[in-house]
């Protein structure tokens, strides 16, 4: 006979049982995945920075059976403005990924895009691509402290390429630099291309003195000594131009990059936002991705969807004040 004490034990262990199933229950109802195939959208063509991006990150899930099925869907124009309000336009729906760099936050500020970054729901940072400065080999300015004195005894004695539109990273390192050195910002002189290859053309043909862009641009040209790099904008030394210090070992507290974040719609639910941040960092971890951050001189900057939520606002705010002071904000 098992007597009553017995029997209150087993019921007490049923009792225990079913609390767990109760409790595991809305965890499990929580649990999200893709059900149909995915759009990973790029506001590029085919072969292009952001293209790139997208397709290893489909490249890298193939491979390892991580999602079913991954479109990358190329929307170029307007700056990426057409991918990122197509995929705003797909509220709460969890299939749609979009590749987005901080021309989503310019082309707001600068008029160019109603299409806010809150229209967006932030998953993750994979990357950041610090700028730099580069000059002939032949420039007398030598280093970062040279430029800054050239700055402030005559701004306008150096024309810069600040890359295919002002407002931009580029633009926005070389507006630091002068201000620093107490120039007027809006005599500044500063031009523009259609790519990297027409602005390396003018600079070593002579017709501009500086070069400002995504420091990957001008790792070939500053190895085979036509040009020297003055500075990288990141807070450690990128390993493939080793010998190139930091800005701030020289002295100025600037960095100054074009993070690469993977977003969706707005309104994604805490299920599907948790799927994807998931899966990015598990993504951002596999050697191939490793691999490409070293190999394109790009900063390992993860950032989970809070904190790249947090630093959208920052960076918002900080573009605004630089943009407002040279009075092209809208």
């Amino acid at each position: 006979m098992t007597g009553p004490s017995g029997s209150i034990r087993r019921a007490a262990a049923v009792a225990l049982s079913l609390s767990a199933i109760v409790a595991a229950a809305p965890s499990a109802a929580q649990e999200w995945k893709p059900s149909r195939p995915v759009e990973f959208v790029v506001g590029s063509g085919p072969g292009g920075g952001n293209d790139k991006t997208a397709r290893l990150i489909q490249k890298i899930w193939r491979e390892n059976n991580w999602v079913d099925l991954v479109n990358v869907v190329n929307k170029p124009g307007g700056g990426g403005a057409l991918a990122y309000t197509y995929v705003s336009e797909k509220a709460g729906d969890g299939h749609y990924l979009v590749v987005v760099r901080k021309a989503l936050l310019t082309n707001h500020i600068l008029g160019r895009s109603p299409l806010q970054y809150t229209e967006l729901t932030p998953l993750a940072v994979m990357a950041n691509e610090p700028n730099a400065m580069a000059v002939r080999a032949d420039s007398p300015i030598r280093n970062l402290k040279d430029l800054v004195a050239t700055f402030k005894s005559d701004a306008q004695s150096i024309t810069t390429s600040v890359g295919s539109t002002r407002g931009g990273p580029s633009h926005m390192l070389v507006v630091q630099m002068a201000k620093l050195a107490g120039a007027d910002l809006r005599q500044l002189k500063v031009v523009t291309f259609n790519g990297t290859a027409e602005s390396v053309t003018n600079l070593l043909g002579g017709h501009i003195q500086m070069i400002s862009s995504s420091v990957d641009a001008l790792i070939p040209h500053h190895k085979s000594g036509a040009m020297r790099i003055l500075g990288v904008a990141m807070a450690q030394r990128a390993k493939v131009v080793a010998d190139v210090p930091t800005f701030r070992e020289q002295g100025y507290d600037t960095i100054v990059g074009n993070w690469t974040a993977i977003m969706g719609p707005k309104g994604m639910s805490p299920a599907q936002v948790a799927y994807w941040e998931s899966l990015l960092e598990r993504t951002f971890k596999h050697p191939s991705w490793q691999s490409m951050l070293d190999g394109d001189a790009l900063e390992h900057d993860f950032r989970k969807s809070q904190a790249a939520r947090e630093m959208l606002a920052k960076d918002y705010e900080s573009e605004r004040r630089m943009l407002t002071e040279l009075g092209m904000a809208k």
